[in-house]
């Protein structure tokens, strides 16, 4: 098998492992689909609308989130992912009084090393495959902080062996938030952006979202609820697999059996939303948990289901630390463990 075999099958493999909708298969660089932090993963893996300046990290999903109090804050994500596979970011915020508040951030997942052979099956040494982006996050508030604005500037950057590949992409954020009623709501439009350049001479696109994601705090409990709807461009996300053993067949005439309208309206109206609860039983503890259905519909196997569409994880908070842990189970293969550290560089100093 040649170089450009292996680097194909480590496409479908990262695809399959990290797959969150029908969408994969279609698009390049699904790494900025990835989470960006434990809590991320936690909630689902979509983008949150939450005004939560202790958590640095979650400027990178929503730039619309950036605001002044969030000055100095920083962020680290770390994942033990699949194989020997590294993957994680670091993110920093800076406000400035009359420009606005802007956040940098770089993004990872290096696949490590892999064997390479020529067209007679003969070893041709090693090559390695990684994928990069660097972040410049913007956002700005307007009439006494209720609504905000914000972008994401990305430069990416692709090496799988001897292919080479980069683009660059923009995300544009618009937040409304309550005060009084601690409500938060945001639309995001995702990875609009193109290739410069191609790793074959064939340009493909780049995993465009449209999210609308609601949070809101309970006012008798220390809770807060998400609701978030992802893939608003397209209302139909099924995949009929036309080699599925499991379909439903005719005894008499051997037709697959289709799903009716009303099974198919349900998967597609449920498929486009992500159900999450943070819980704060006491000042130092939080509860994560997440249900996707689409991806426990799309990934689903008919022997065993397991708690695929499921996350959840914990956040300890303490002298100006938040450590996060989560995990996220979109496959039955296996499940990485996500760690995150925020801080907030002024008032742990200052303290």
């Amino acid at each position: 098998m040649n170089t450009l075999k292996r680097i194909v099958w480590l496409n479908v493999m990262m695809l399959c492992l990290n797959a969150q909708s029908q969408t994969g298969g279609k698009y390049i660089y699904t790494f900025l689909d990835m989470p960006v932090s434990a809590r991320h993963a936690a909630m689902g893996s979509r983008m949150v609308s939450v005004r939560d300046h202790s958590d640095a990290s979650l400027a990178v999903l929503n730039p619309s989130l950036l605001h002044a109090e969030m000055n100095t804050g920083l962020a680290v994500n770390c994942v033990d992912y699949f194989g020997k596979s590294v993957y994680g970011h670091a993110n920093y915020i800076q406000h400035f009084k009359k420009a606005g508040t802007f956040n940098f951030a770089f993004q990872y997942a290096a696949y490590a090393k892999f064997d390479s052979y020529d067209e007679t099956g003969e070893p041709a040494g090693t090559f390695t495959a990684g994928d990069y982006a660097l972040y410049v996050g913007y956002g700005r508030e307007f009439i006494d902080s209720t609504f905000s604005l914000g972008m994401n500037l990305k430069t990416i950057f692709s090496s799988y062996a001897n292919y080479f590949s980069s683009g660059f992409a923009i995300d544009f954020a618009a937040s409304y938030y309550c005060c009084s009623k601690d409500i938060s709501l945001t639309l995001l439009l995702k990875n609009i952006g193109t290739q410069f350049n191609t790793y074959d001479g064939l340009r493909e696109k780049l995993p465009f979202d449209i999210q609308l994601a609601f949070s809101q705090k309970f006012q008798h409990l220390p809770a807060r609820y998400h609701i978030i709807l992802h893939h608003l461009y397209t209302w139909n996300m099924s995949y009929k697999d036309p080699n599925d053993p499991f379909a439903p067949v005719d005894g008499a005439t051997g037709a697959v059996i289709e799903n009716g309208k009303g099974k198919k309206f349900a998967n597609n109206f449920f498929s486009h939303i992500t159900f999450a609860l943070e819980i704060m039983p006491v000042k130092y503890i939080s509860l994560h948990a997440a249900f996707d259905y689409n991806t426990r519909y799309q990934m689903r196997t008919y022997a065993k289901k397991g708690v695929v569409g499921l996350s959840y994880g914990l956040g300890v908070h303490f002298y100006h630390f938040n450590i996060y842990y989560g995990r996220n189970h979109n496959n039955l293969v296996s499940t990485p463990n996500y760690f995150t550290i925020s801080t907030n560089i002024n008032e742990f100093l200052n303290k």
